[in-house]
């Protein structure tokens, strides 16, 4: 049995408007949780990416690390927590809402080669064989206008980039020419993703229209999603579902006024957060 797990966080951004304040934290817990409190993911193999570390290109290196050898009985866990937003998609056939959720590396600038996409990771985990036990944890935004709250001392932001005045559907004057470029001057349809359900476990922050909120709890910051997450891990991993333990987390974050709505999808939702 492998256990191995890349956990990626970003507090600094280039751009000191879009800098957050919980996302190491969150990181830096979730490895605590898992090497040290249940002892489940031996120490050399977890990778930390965090800030100027966390480039696209070095998170989809370390993703195929994470998945590499990957066989039944092993437990795989990616948790990211940063900034998230929507980007037009390229499958309005598949895409209702014209969007594609995306996280934002350290690198992000609205081109392709720094954007990852829900269908890119979609075509990462394609692969996953039977019987792996993977779980992803992303702590981020999925919002539409690219802005976040501005910082507020201990007050609640948002882990929703800051992109530059909008022109229209979330597309910015930094992303659009490069879209635009790249598509050769249109958004023609690519290649049909990959649409089979996720072999795994995917736990959100929040619903593809709302905000994950980047928080200041008991005197210290973190993304609420991931604080209350581990709270109820902490208590129920051995004796809950993920999908369970999602349903307490939501009722945490209503009882202490968070506005956000976690959610589960994929083939594991109604197993353990460990094997």
């Amino acid at each position: 049995m492998k256990n191995k797990a890349l956990l990626v966080g970003i507090n600094k951004y280039p751009n000191p408007r879009n800098e957050l304040r919980g996302c190491v934290n969150d990181i830096l817990d979730m490895e605590h949780f898992i090497s040290a409190n249940n002892k489940m993911y031996p120490n050399e193999n977890i990778k930390k990416l965090i800030d100027r570390q966390a480039t696209k290109k070095e998170m989809v290196t370390q993703i195929k690390w994470l998945l590499e050898g990957a066989e039944a009985g092993d437990s795989l866990l990616f948790h990211y927590s940063g900034h998230g937003a929507q980007v037009p998609t390229h499958y309005n056939n598949i895409e209702k809402d014209g969007l594609d959720e995306i996280i934002c590396p350290y690198d992000y600038d609205g081109s392709a080669a720094t954007t990852l996409r829900d269908k890119e990771f979609a075509q990462l985990f394609a692969g996953i064989p039977k019987g792996v036990h993977f779980v992803w944890i992303s702590d981020s935004c999925h919002a539409e206008d690219l802005s976040r709250d501005v910082d507020k001392g201990q007050a609640t932001i948002y882990r929703q980039f800051k992109g530059v005045m909008p022109i229209n559907e979330g597309i910015t004057s930094i992303n659009y020419d490069k879209l635009m470029e790249e598509e050769g001057g249109s958004f023609a349809p690519m290649a049909m993703p990959n649409t089979k359900p996720l072999n795994g476990a995917l736990l959100s922050a929040c619903a593809s229209h709302e905000l994950s909120a980047d928080a200041y709890i008991n005197n210290r910051y973190n993304g609420a999603f991931t604080h209350y997450l581990i709270k109820n891990l902490l208590e129920y991993s051995d004796s809950k579902t993920m999908q369970a333990i999602i349903k307490l987390v939501n009722m945490d974050l209503d009882k202490n006024g968070y506005d956000q709505n976690p959610e589960i999808e994929g083939l594991l939702e109604n197993k353990t957060f460990f094997i």
